[in-house]
């Protein structure tokens, strides 16, 4: 039976029609795509991609959802600030020893960055030498890496209004068509000419190539599905955890969820899942430096629209909400930590604002403890 966006729950693999006219909620039309099979990939890539031909990813709890931390009442949330900023502390200690060590750069090829946070600016450099055409080498040394910042985009943000569906869906509009914008050239530049991914923006039940979801249900904000390349956001949460008025979490958001498009089309994503199947022990810390990744990619497009947005006058608010508004607590038990902590999160999306390229996000590069 299809649902009202014209997916069926049941199905296996991308969708093979289109409703007629626009469905609700979809920015813009999803565009018919093959899954996973892609024209123009490198050989090795399409290694990675030929073992998983056919096979739908995800379903219900198995898809990348970008999740608010747990809310806690007002003493606790103070006492974990207070944690998160002996975290932050020590985080930053570790990166100024990164940085001394490696000779690590502030700067791009074109020179120094501007604007920039104060926090991380390191490129992650492997230190292991894994055999070449191996998925393990794939991850460490992707083609993606070596591309350099995202084009500037013209990208001034649209108001949430009172944050209901129609208010998110005019502010994903404009930010999704700035997300194309920006990362089509680096797609061309890696030879990957591909359809720009489709947007679901529900406030009602919905069915997907990844499984049937309801809005508010669990505390997933948004997911990215690789079965049918479309991104899904929950109206309901977003306005929930962030409210209209905290637009920067929107910006991080659908920027995190394009990530894992990026992700898709570059072959990182297949390339993971062919590094599991050798290494199922690695499961959770592979699915932080995943998640790391995509936030990672978040903050290199937040750079490229940081001078029309704006971002230049509101740099200390995109610190703080990069670094308290997603991922997971400390108190989150450790076979439960899938996303990185909230601090982690924040370490990510800040590195590659202030990098403002994609070599700063090699998350499989770095030490485990940049990724907990």
């Amino acid at each position: 039976m299809s649902s009202p966006y014209g997916y069926g729950g049941q199905q296996q693999g991308p969708p093979q029609g289109r409703p007629l006219g626009p469905p609700p909620g979809v920015l813009p039309p999803p565009q018919s795509a093959p899954w996973p099979q892609q024209q123009g990939q490198a050989p090795h890539q399409g290694q990675f991609q030929g073992q998983f031909q056919g096979q739908p990813y995800g379903g219900p709890g198995h898809f990348n959802g970008f999740q608010p931390p747990s809310r806690r009442d007002s003493s606790f949330r103070l006492v974990l600030l207070g944690f998160s900023l002996l975290v932050v502390i020590g985080i930053a200690a570790a990166i100024m020893a990164i940085v001394l060590w490696t000779g690590g750069s502030t700067s791009t090829a074109s020179g120094p960055v501007e604007p920039k946070l104060t926090g991380p600016s390191i490129v992650p450099t492997p230190t292991t030498n894994p055999e070449k055409g191996t998925a393990e080498d794939f991850l460490l040394n992707a083609d993606v890496y070596r591309t350099g910042p995202l084009p500037e985009q013209n990208c001034k943000s649209a108001d949430l209004g009172n944050g209901g569906l129609a208010a998110q869906k005019v502010y994903y509009q404009r930010l999704f068509k700035c997300l194309n914008d920006a990362w089509r050239p680096v797609f061309h530049e890696l030879g990957q000419d591909k359809p720009d991914p489709g947007l679901v923006v529900f406030d009602k039940p919905v069915q997907t190539a990844c499984g049937n979801f309801e809005p508010l249900s669990g505390r997933v904000l948004a997911f990215y599905c690789y079965g049918n390349q479309i991104m899904y956001v929950d109206v309901k949460q977003m306005d929930k955890a962030f409210g209209p008025k905290e637009d920067l979490a929107y910006l991080m958001t659908i920027a995190h969820e394009y990530g894992h498009h990026v992700q898709g089309v570059t072959g990182l994503f297949y390339a993971r899942a062919a590094y599991l199947q050798d290494h199922p022990d690695q499961k959770l810390e592979s699915s932080r430096r995943n998640e790391l990744q995509a936030s990672c990619f978040g903050g290199v497009f937040s750079r490229a629209v940081a001078k029309t947005y704006p971002l230049t006058n509101r740099l200390n608010e995109f610190k703080e909400q990069s670094s308290n508004s997603f991922g997971e607590s400390p108190d989150t038990p450790e076979d439960e930590r899938t996303h990185g902590l909230a601090t982690s999160q924040g370490f990510w999306i800040q590195n590659g604002f202030n990098v403002g390229a994609n070599k700063a996000c090699d998350t499989f590069a770095v030490s485990a403890d940049l990724v907990k």
